[in-house]
């Protein structure tokens, strides 16, 4: 039986594209995760193999299988097989499903951040690019943001002052708050609780913030 690396990257083929990167944007997948399986031969969860299975076409089940027998020590992996192969499911209609990928600090910065989505929420966005973060602490109350809200996050909104922003101090550390930026260049990243000290940055600090357009409270 193939492996999923292999059916995946056959799948992408005949798609018609030889560059992972082209089909996950094409397709809205996240492209680290897909390479990663791919070239890595990462074995994701389930939720993931049924959103492959959603956006290339493919048999959720049958991906599962391949999966669970790689995992399968070698005396167990007969339970697997299947002599029927592959079966190819009809391609599903457009549809947008962002990924949750991990916890974003409303509080001070926030040093994890991981690749592979807890989950995926749908939306109705035409930012191909927009995913959701999960808030963790409390300096956003006063924003109706709790912890455990899942918040949008649109990298090709535009930002202005007194939006609320997930922003990125260098490559690793994260935050939730309201942005504010000073004609000087110093940007203020303002909480919405009374508890908390605003961050102050000066202009040479490598600051990225994009723009959160949607605030969902789980219950």
């Amino acid at each position: 039986m193939k492996t999923l690396a292999e059916v995946l990257r056959n799948r992408i083929q005949e798609m018609g594209f030889e560059d992972i990167k082209e089909c996950a944007r094409q397709f809205d997948v996240p492209y680290e995760l897909l390479r990663k399986v791919i070239s890595d031969g990462h074995l994701p969860k389930d939720k993931t193999l049924l959103f492959y299975a959603e956006k290339f076409g493919l048999n959720a089940a049958d991906l599962i299988s391949i999966v669970y027998r790689q995992r399968a020590p070698q005396h167990l992996k007969y339970l697997f097989d299947s002599p029927s192969g592959l079966t190819p499911a009809p391609m599903p209609e457009t549809s947008r499903q962002a990924p949750v990928l991990g916890r974003a600090a409303c509080g001070e910065w926030l040093e994890s951040y991981q690749v592979e989505p807890d989950a995926y929420e749908p939306v109705d966005l035409g930012d191909d690019d927009a995913f959701f973060v999960t808030a963790e602490g409390e300096s956003m109350v006063g924003g109706n943001i709790p912890p455990g809200a899942y918040l949008l996050v649109s990298p090709r909104a535009r930002v202005s002052n007194g939006d609320i922003v997930l922003a990125r101090l260098g490559e690793e550390e994260f935050t939730v708050k309201s942005y504010f930026r000073q004609a000087s260049g110093t940007t203020i990243l303002q909480p919405m609780n009374s508890a908390y000290e605003p961050l102050v940055l000066g202009p040479e600090e490598p600051l990225t913030v994009m723009r959160i357009t949607e605030i969902r409270i789980k219950t």
